[in-house]
């Protein structure tokens, strides 16, 4: 038996630009196919996110092993696993930013037209900048300040941990300014890519 075939875009304009509307919300977009350099840094995104994802649960299991099985628990492996959380949760922040797949209340825009959305999607990403933007430039000065203190337990520079806001906020205030652009520029495409990431996400 088989399933129900996908509804095909109708969109000339993405015809004609060239741009493939993703049927999965893990298929590059817009930006990543036009530009092989910004689909490098995505790609680099999602591959660290899984990288401190795995490490974090690599860390718990050991710190489990040790201390139920052989009743002599590692110092260190609790306090570098809630570090791999931190730089996982930050990176992954950025890598969804730059899929546009955040949680999103759409109540207003539902009940917009394809110019109110995109004029509202550009206000939020607007915010979403100023908010980026000024929390990247207090995590280098928190950064820059926690540089003389030292983890308890790995003795590594607490600034290592907060560099993982500053890289998070500059990943997400770089996607922002993108998407913006996008918005402007391209608006014929933007609408088609978030509602077909919708809906994959029902």
């Amino acid at each position: 038996m088989t399933g129900t075939p996908r509804p095909e875009p109708s969109n000339e304009n993405n015809i004609a630009s060239g741009y493939t509307v993703p049927q999965e919300p893990d298929e590059p977009d817009f930006p990543e196919q036009h530009s092989k350099p910004y689909r490098l840094l995505v790609n680099v995104e999602r591959a660290a996110a899984c990288g401190f994802l795995v490490l974090t649960l690599g860390l718990i299991m050991v710190q489990v092993v040790s201390r139920y099985v052989f009743n002599s628990p590692f110092t260190w492996t609790e306090e570098l696993a809630r570090f791999a959380l931190i730089w996982f949760t930050f990176i992954s922040a950025g890598f969804v930013m730059a899929r546009r797949i955040h949680i999103a209340v759409d109540l207003v825009a539902s009940k917009l037209g394809r110019r109110g959305t995109i004029v509202l999607d550009t206000f939020a990403l607007v915010a979403v900048v100023v908010t980026a933007g000024v929390m990247t430039v207090a995590g280098v000065a928190f950064a820059i300040e926690a540089d003389r203190l030292l983890a308890p337990a790995t003795s590594l520079p607490m600034s290592l941990v907060y560099s993982a806001a500053v890289a998070g906020f500059g990943l997400i205030f770089l996607h922002a300014v993108l998407h913006i652009y996008l918005n402007i520029r391209h608006p014929e495409v933007v609408p088609d890519a978030m509602e077909n990431l919708e809906r994959e996400a029902v």
